[in-house]
C-alpha cells in the first residue's frame, strides 16, 4: 500500500511503483470514480479513427465547395 498527498488543487501523485505496474505514462488518461467511499482510477485506452493523427490533414479536405 502507498500513501500519497493531495495538493493544493486536487492533484496527487501515482507512486513510480503503480505506474510501471500498469504501464502508465505522461499524458495517458484515466478515468475516476467513487465506488462505495473511496476514489477508483481506470485508465483508459485511446483508439485514434481513420484518418486522425495524419499530419497535412485539414477539416476541409476533400469536401465539395
Amino acid at each position: 500500500m502507498s500513501r500519497v498527498i493531495l495538493k493544493g488543487r486536487g492533484q496527487i501523485t501515482i507512486p513510480a511503483k503503480i505506474r510501471k505496474h500498469l504501464r502508465l505514462g505522461t499524458g495517458d488518461l484515466l478515468r475516476i470514480e467513487v465506488s462505495r467511499g473511496r476514489i477508483v482510477l481506470i485508465p483508459l485506452q485511446v483508439v485514434e479513427r481513420a484518418g486522425e493523427g495524419e499530419q497535412g490533414r485539414s477539416s476541409g479536405e476533400g469536401q465539395a465547395g
